[in-house]
């Protein structure tokens, strides 16, 4: 899948999803369009996995049993 992004030099483009967070860690990239059409400024918009608060409690994902 492709996403739509704004160029640290200003110029947009289309990235494959599993280049985007490589993107944002060298700071490549000042923002992105997510799927469901919001952009995101980065510096000030929410992107997961960065900031707020360290989870302290046991690991719950993936522990779930369906019958």
């Amino acid at each position: 899948m492709k996403i739509a992004v704004v160029f640290a030099d200003q110029h947009r483009g289309f990235v494959r999803a599993e280049e985007l967070q490589e993107l944002i860690q060298k700071a490549a990239i000042v923002s992105f369009r997510r799927s469901d059409g919001e952009n995101v400024q980065l510096g000030s918009g929410r992107v997961r996995g960065m900031g707020g608060r360290t989870y302290r409690g046991p690991e719950r994902r993936g522990n779930v049993l369906f019958c």
